[in-house]
């Protein structure tokens, strides 16, 4: 209960600070589901886009970090308030799939971004697989976002980000993986959304 409440508090002024800072605009709530487990599949272009899904999911989210962020004990006190749990980058990191599958498996909503990692240039970069192998294990859904803006705003190569710079969250439709699922085929429809918008599922 107490989680729940500081979360919901800071969506509140996290909302307040976005909507002045950043114009945040936010399309497709209606296809957020109201209960249950899920993955939320985004875009990744900015240190922003943890946040922007945090305060526009109603919902509490938690997410996976790279290791390197809980070296601070307080900052990785912080994040784990928030419901952080640590994966170590560009590595078979077998703990933090079980710790996923096991999150989703308890009812709760889990960021990942299929990219892997924050892009270069503000493009979408190849979608990989592992978000459909973790949704097919859990059985969880998988509601995709794509991010706009938040490069321009705050990309890695920024020390400080560039205010009064407008993002726009959009969710798209929800959808599950089925059994006999192309991963390759379900990796460029997704991708393809993300792109342009264009449908990503049949």
């Amino acid at each position: 209960m107490i989680r729940y409440l500081q979360y919901k508090i800071s969506q509140f002024f996290a909302w307040f600070l976005f909507i002045i800072f950043f114009s945040v605009r936010v399309r497709g709530r209606r296809n957020i589901p109201k209960k249950g487990a899920f993955i939320v599949a985004s875009t990744h272009q900015s240190y922003l886009d943890p946040i922007l899904i945090g305060f526009s999911c109603p919902l509490p989210v938690r997410y996976m970090a790279r290791e390197t962020l809980f070296r601070n004990p307080l900052f990785a006190m912080l994040i784990r308030s928030y419901g952080a749990f640590e994966i170590e980058r560009d590595s078979a990191d077998l703990g933090a799939l079980r710790s996923a599958v096991e999150i989703l498996k308890k009812g709760s909503r889990l960021l990942l971004f299929p990219e892997g990692k924050r892009s270069l240039d503000g493009s979408v970069s190849e979608v990989k697989p592992g978000v459909f192998l973790v949704s097919k294990r859990a059985n969880a859904r998988i509601l995709p976002v794509r991010i706009r803006g938040a490069h321009k705003a705050w990309n890695r190569n920024s020390k400080f980000p560039r205010l009064f710079s407008p993002i726009m969250v959009e969710y798209g439709v929800v959808f599950s993986v089925e059994p006999d699922a192309d991963y390759r085929l379900l990796c460029e429809r997704l991708r393809a959304w993300y792109q342009t918008g264009t449908k990503y599922a049949s």
